[in-house]
């Protein structure tokens, strides 16, 4: 027979003897019978014992079967190993019921009773093991009473149970084959881990007068004696507090060092769970506050264990799909409690830190530990920012912002395939956004907690995102979700921060930039170092000037867009002051103006008092340089003689500044142009205006009018367009605030529509709208038939004649000539004014002309009724003939080969 075979042998002959005291069916018939039961199970293995106890020795027979029984099963797992024994497991179902039940006994009959009130879970709220003979275990199962005293024997016989199954433990590490197959130690550990935990806290840590007997004589008279406290008595009073003792000190440490080592050794959710237990959850156990504290204790260590914030979370969270408020406070609240034992906040975040970014990395975004972790952070960075920024937001977002920032090139550092050197690979990017993502999406919407983790990465993920748009990488609605919600919450005054770091950095202006993001050997997206400066090209900007408008408009924030267009309109008048700028910059600047006004309009101009105000000073400052060039020219004479000497300059010098120049009037071009279409887009997209607005726009009358005989076509046409524009809409804001009448109401409305139809872009519509004018004028209507009102009128019409397309200074002429029939001299005299100014362009004057000769054809003979001056009915006259002269010699010249 192989020694395997003779230690299977011997665990029969364990399990048998424990068959005999636990496994036969006991028959109670009546109170009491359960001690003649013990008695006579005992003397059938011939046990001796205390007739008076046999509770107790039955017990202690227990506990012996149940260590011989682990020791006999320690050599048949060391046995088996060295024979390689295919043995799953070496006891059945029936054994397992056996010592199932000698535990229960251990526990139920040998240490329960032994704990003081409120230590241990009590017997009414365990949960019954399927295993346990419960006919044996049915009677005397009461939990403990609140003023139950322990006898010194009952603290001495509990020190020795616990101490002897500790010893079993510990015996089972010794043998690590063992740990593949159940043993009685892992039964133990499994099942009554809380009942150990309970025994070894009570002795170890427990009040010295919890066990003091009432009725010991010794003690009684020990506690009489009344010694004062001196130095020369210390030792007197400690020997009489030590024999007042149950335990001595020795035995309280050893029982707290096999509390520490077996809580070493445990399976950490099993601790945690049986910690919790300990503490109890109901008013009717309540825990004596030396065991909270120490359970409290030991609670706070498993937070400082590997995984142990994992297996607290695990346990607080349960089953829910989805944590409330008040869960994740209390939930932060225990995590971020600092344990005694630990020197500094600083250590113990450098501690649970860790485990919470391997938390964020693991668990789905969706899981209610994700969401407590992130909520965890978000108080963290609260609480304590500083430590927040170097044990967490570094951690994330360190690797991404020194790669970004660096500046030092990698000279010939290349790999393999001979490009530049990668910083950070594909997966390691895409991790670092899922973790980002996780925490600023997954988590509580703070803006404290997007400017700590996107303070210094906004442009880096924004050229990401630029790069993604690009190579529509899988990445781009990742980055852009990031971005949009720190644009979001974050303030305006940050947000525009940020985006003049995007738009206006040195680095990236001057192709200084190392870092760069480049297409992945997989597909994805890499950071990589270039090896020298990357300079731009001529008209090359850093940035894609329409991806940043769709993000802007992708944002959906009208006034953060508003915000921006204001600053890059100032930031563009102001490098137009200075000379001294790339000129790249302006382009970018000028770009991204004209865009966002093409793209966004509406988004952007919602303050358009500082948009008026800004084209105003473009417009004077265009004005006074047009002036001034004017006067300049007109001071110059041509010079007679021999040039002066003195005065001439190189050729190169003369080559400069007619560069200077063309510069210059390219320049104030441009910014004419922006300032005509600002002015534009405010009248299109705002049906009324405030009073500061109104005013500005008034005060933008006299320079326009000034630039009407620009020497550009282009400007002339913008201009008069403009000034028409402006004309009406504030007509019509006059109109609408003045005093309201209900006779005036119809006309006020009609007056409005017609205004609104001339600011269209559709011929159609407007012409649509001076029609509605000329009847109005036929009409003699009061709103417009003297004073402000006619002037008002008569100023439009004259403003749509010199329109260049016909379609509308034809309808203008027809509305001017309407005007004469309806008011006479008044208006015929102001048209002859303005046709006789020979500053007029000649197809202006040829216009006017027009509106005024179908008036002396439908007057005919009675012309001179209108003139009660023989003057005034001969310019009349001279006016028709030079306006019939004048069309037949541009006719005649029209049809000239």
């Amino acid at each position: 027979m192989s020694k395997h075979e003779q230690d299977r042998e011997r665990l029969s002959e364990c399990l048998l003897e424990a068959h005999k005291l636990v496994g036969e069916k006991v028959e109670l018939t009546e109170e009491g019978s359960i001690k003649e039961t013990l008695v006579s199970r005992l003397e059938n293995l011939n046990l001796t014992f205390d007739e008076n106890q046999p509770r107790s020795a039955f017990v202690d027979a227990c506990l012996k079967v149940l260590i011989k029984t682990q020791r006999v099963l320690l050599d048949v797992c060391a046995s088996g190993e060295k024979e390689n024994s295919n043995n799953r497991d070496y006891l059945g179902v029936r054994d397992y019921r056996l010592i199932h039940t000698l535990l229960q006994v251990i526990i139920s009959w040998g240490f329960y009773p032994c704990f003081l009130p409120g230590v241990g879970v009590p017997l009414s709220k365990r949960v019954k093991s399927g295993y346990t003979n419960h006919e044996l275990l049915a009677k005397e199962e009461k939990d403990q009473t609140e003023n139950k005293t322990i006898s010194a024997a009952s603290v001495r016989s509990l020190l020795s149970r616990v101490t002897n199954l500790v010893d079993l433990i510990a015996e089972s590490e010794k043998v690590p084959s063992s740990k593949e197959y159940t043993t009685v130690s892992s039964i133990l550990m499994n099942r009554h881990l809380p009942d150990l935990y309970a025994a070894l806290l009570e002795l170890a840590y427990a009040p010295a007068s919890a066990f003091q007997s009432q009725h010991d004589p010794a003690l009684q008279q020990a506690e009489k004696i009344q010694l004062p406290t001196t130095p020369g008595n210390m030792m007197a009073i400690k020997s009489v507090v030590d024999r007042q003792s149950v335990l001595k000190r020795e035995e309280r440490d050893k029982c707290a060092r096999m509390f520490v080592w077996l809580f070493d050794r445990s399976d950490l959710s099993r601790t945690m769970e049986s910690l919790m237990s300990l503490l109890g959850t109901s008013d009717l156990h309540p825990v004596p506050n030396w065991l909270r504290t120490i359970c409290g204790r030991y609670l706070s260590r498993i937070l400082l264990k590997p995984k142990g914030v994992s297996i607290v979370l695990d346990f607080t969270i349960g089953q829910v799909d989805q944590l409330q408020l008040a869960q994740l406070e209390s939930i932060a609240k225990l995590i971020l409690s600092v344990p005694q034992q630990m020197a500094s906040i600083e250590s113990y975040y450098a501690v649970i830190t860790p485990q919470l970014l391997e938390l964020l990395e693991r668990e789905p975004m969706t899981s209610p530990t994700c969401q407590a972790v992130t909520f965890i952070i978000g108080r963290i960075i609260a609480k304590h920012a500083s430590l927040a920024k170097t044990y967490i937001v570094d951690k994330i977002v360190g690797p991404l912002l020194s790669a970004w920032t660096r500046e030092d090139y990698d000279g010939d550092q290349m790999t393999a395939d001979g490009m530049d050197q990668i910083a950070l690979s594909e997966d390691e990017l895409m991790k670092l956004l899922n973790t980002l993502h996780r925490v600023l999406i997954g988590g509580e919407p703070s803006p404290d907690v997007l400017q700590t983790f996107l303070a210094s990465s906004v442009p880096c993920l924004y050229h990401l995102y630029g790069f993604t748009v690009k190579s529509k990488s899988g990445l781009r609605e990742t980055v852009l979700e990031l971005l949009s919600t720190y644009f979001r919450i974050t303030t305006h005054s940050d947000a525009i921060r940020e985006l003049k770091k995007v738009v206006f950095d040195k680095v990236d202006l001057s192709g200084a930039r190392v870092g760069y993001f480049a297409p992945g050997p997989t597909g994805g997206v890499v950071l990589r170092l270039r090896k020298a400066p990357k300079p731009l090209g001529g008209n090359e900007v850093p940035i894609d000037v329409d991806t940043l408008i769709e993000f802007l408009q992708g944002i959906e924030n009208q006034d953060l867009c508003g915000d921006f267009f204001v600053f890059l309109l100032n930031e563009y008048s102001s490098l137009q002051s200075r000379r001294s700028v790339d000129p790249k910059v302006i382009l970018l600047t000028l770009q991204l103006i004209m865009g966002m006004l093409d793209t966004i309009g509406p988004a952007i101009l919602g303050k358009p008092a500082q948009i008026i105000s800004f084209a105003n000073n473009v417009i004077e400052d265009h004005v006074e340089r047009m002036m001034g060039s004017t006067k300049e020219q007109e001071n110059k004479k041509p010079s007679m003689g021999f040039p002066d000497i003195a005065n001439i300059v190189n050729q190169e010098t003369l080559e400069e500044e007619l560069h200077d120049d063309q510069f210059s009037i390219e320049d104030d071009f441009e910014s004419l142009v922006l300032a005509i279409n600002l002015l534009r887009a405010v009248i299109h997209e705002n049906d009324e205006l405030d009073n500061q607005a109104v005013q500005l726009l008034t005060l933008s009358l006299e320079p326009l009018k000034k630039l009407e005989n620009h020497s550009l076509e282009l400007v002339q046409a913008a201009v008069n367009e403009l000034l028409l524009a402006i004309t009406s809409y504030l007509s019509a804001q006059k109109m609408s605030s003045s005093v309201t009448k209900s006779s005036l109401e119809t006309s006020k409305q009609k007056y409005r529509d017609a205004m609104k139809s001339l600011q269209d872009d559709l011929l159609p519509i407007r012409a649509h709208g001076m029609g509605m004018l000329k009847e109005m004028a036929l009409a003699k209507d009061p709103l417009v038939s003297s004073g402000e009102g006619l002037s008002q009128l008569l100023d439009i019409f004259i403003r749509l004649v010199q329109d260049e397309d016909s379609y509308i200074y034809l309808n203008a002429v027809k509305g001017l000539s309407a005007m004469t029939d309806a008011y006479g001299n008044e208006i015929i005299k102001k048209l002859g004014d303005i046709y006789k100014d020979d500053q007029q362009k000649l197809d202006n004057r040829l216009r006017i002309g027009e509106a005024l000769l179908q008036t002396i054809q439908r007057c005919g003979d009675a012309l001179g009724k209108y003139g009660k001056k023989k003057k005034g009915r001969e310019n009349m006259f001279i006016i028709q003939e030079h306006v019939i002269q004048k069309k037949i010699k541009s006719s005649y010249t029209y049809r000239a080969p």
